[in-house]
């Protein structure tokens, strides 16, 4: 890892610091990485910053606050790659011809403590396991999958050199606040497998503060990999019930905090109940898909008692989901607007996913390209079009690089992203609006 963090550009004030000078020290200790810069920078205080400018070291006192005026701009963290060739991997299942951004993989625990990536682990060292502690990286998401050396080495296929459990241990003994993940490949970590996996981790508790148990993602674009299968409905119905019951048995060692949860992909898929929204604690695993469906149901709630209200006009919109969030749609919300706010009676269109194959269900890997085609051809559309922010990036492009304004000028009619809910104030101003 590279010893400097470069300053790209200064947008305030640039008193001691010029573009392109590489920051080396902050007091005695060498700048790893920006992470590292703004932890040892935080608050108030005075540090000597050791800087290199054109081959030559400069050094300087500088007060923190300085830093804050002067808005440095440093360049792009270099991240750590995956070395792992697991064999379910996502990006191994990607179509060619999509931006470079979404085949890189990385492992990097900065970003699991930055923004909730799941990392694996099986390339840190101890420097890495020592420097997390120091910084106090907390929380990170791991993804453990199995903890028996056997089946890990299968499912990463590589020799696994350290022990997941031993690492694990170490960090939650030093304060750091973990959430696993095991990704569920029938025939390899399923059964008495999950169930030890899950058994060791709860071990780790409070440490571990949560395990989330998520079906394996298969596409259309698995030639020449690893023969895998899908969850049946069968399986599925047997694991809901298992982690019924082991919710209650962890519940009643927890005081009542839950530990291990199940991706909402299940309970659609095999037609069973969502649970409450107390099963799910702080929501923990949001991001995972653990979750999901029921907060969206109590932001759903507020947004109808705002609209109940205020009486609102009828307005038509059109909203875009997969085959999963179209059944949770029916299940679960439309009931409750035909009772509670008839003037808002959606329509829900279905876009199969033609980009990854029918196998990817859900709203978040849906391409552009497949919901314009979808909505060209649909009869059920009506008023605006509503899209999810999930199959969004951060910079508003869908997996294909169309952008929601693609798809308004292609048929000339409204489209809005809807940030928490299809009834958010903004959604109903738009499509009133039309």
């Amino acid at each position: 890892m590279a010893m400097s963090v470069r300053i790209e550009r200064i947008d305030g004030r640039t008193g001691f610091f010029k573009p392109g000078d590489e920051v080396v020290r902050i007091g005695s200790r060498s700048v790893e990485d920006q992470l590292a810069l703004f932890f040892r920078t935080a608050g108030d205080g005075t540090a000597r910053f050791t800087i290199r400018r054109k081959g030559r070291l400069l050094s300087r006192v500088i007060a923190f606050r300085e830093l804050d005026r002067a808005h440095l701009v440093f360049e792009g963290m270099r991240f750590i790659r995956c070395k792992s060739r697991c064999i379910f991997c996502f990006m191994d299942q990607m179509p060619k011809g999509l931006r470079s951004s979404l085949y890189e993989k990385d492992d990097d625990y900065r970003l699991s403590f930055l923004f909730g990536n799941f990392i694996t682990l099986a390339d840190v060292g101890e420097r890495d396991i020592a420097r997390i502690i120091e910084l106090g990286l907390s929380p990170l998401y791991i993804s453990v999958h199995a903890v028996t050396k056997p089946i890990r080495e299968r499912i990463f296929a590589r020799p696994m050199k350290r022990d997941i459990l031993r690492d694990l241990s170490r960090l939650a003994r030093a304060g750091i606040t973990l959430h696993a993940q095991i990704v569920l490949v029938p025939g390899l970590n399923d059964g008495p497998v999950m169930r030890n996996t899950v058994r060791r981790l709860f071990e780790l508790y409070p440490g571990c503060r949560s395990v989330a148990i998520v079906p394996v993602g298969l596409t259309k674009h698995r030639s020449e990999l690893s023969p895998l299968r899908r969850i049946t409905v069968a399986e599925e119905r047997a694991l809901i019930e298992w982690a019924g019951s082991e919710r209650a048995r962890f519940a009643h060692l927890t005081g009542g905090e839950p530990f291990v949860h199940l991706a909402d992909e299940f309970y659609l898929a095999a037609n069973r109940a969502l649970p409450a929204a107390s099963t799910y604690g702080d929501f923990p695993q949001l991001s995972n898909g653990v979750g999901m469906c029921r907060h969206f149901l109590e932001l759903l709630e507020a947004d109808i008692e705002r609209l109940a209200r205020r009486r609102p006009r009828t307005v038509q919109m059109t909203i875009v989901t997969g085959t999963l969030g179209a059944r949770f749609i029916r299940r679960y919300v439309a009931p409750v607007l035909a009772q509670r706010l008839p003037s808002v009676s959606p329509s829900v269109l279905v876009v199969r996913n033609r980009l990854f194959g029918p196998g990817v269900n859900v709203s978040g890997l849906l391409s552009g390209r497949d919901i314009l085609s979808r909505l060209k051809t649909s009869r059920e559309r009506t008023g605006c079009i509503v899209i999810p922010a999930n199959a969004l990036n951060h910079d508003g492009l869908f997996l294909d690089d169309l952008r929601p304004a693609d798809i308004e000028r292609e048929l000339g009619t409204p489209v809005v992203v809807a940030r928490s809910t299809f009834l958010e104030s903004r959604v109903m101003r738009r499509c009133a609006a039309r």
